[in-house]
């Protein structure tokens, strides 16, 4: 109803943690810990697209250049974990 996704919070924050990991090449990772660690990286972040909307439309540009900066290290860990989870395989 007025435009709300359908599905329960759980589900959609499932799906969302879905998106993530496959954007980022991580549904592949073997260890349940890793996975474990992963989601709740994700469900950590489930927050940060409305700061980041919130900053773009009336944040100072130091804030949303912060807000870019920590995008960009998140990214970077992710391909660290994969990189990692890659090397445990062998």
């Amino acid at each position: 109803m007025f435009g709300k996704e359908k599905g329960s919070k759980e589900e959609r924050q499932l799906r969302q943690q879905q998106e993530v990991m496959e954007k980022y090449g991580l549904q592949d990772l073997s260890d349940p810990q890793d996975i474990e660690s992963v989601k709740k990286i994700v469900q950590e972040l489930y927050g940060t697209n409305v700061m980041e909307a919130g900053l773009k439309l009336s944040g100072s540009p130091a804030d949303i250049e912060k807000v870019i900066f920590l995008r960009t290290l998140i990214e970077q860990n992710f391909i660290i974990i994969r990189q990692l989870d890659r090397i445990s395989k062998k």
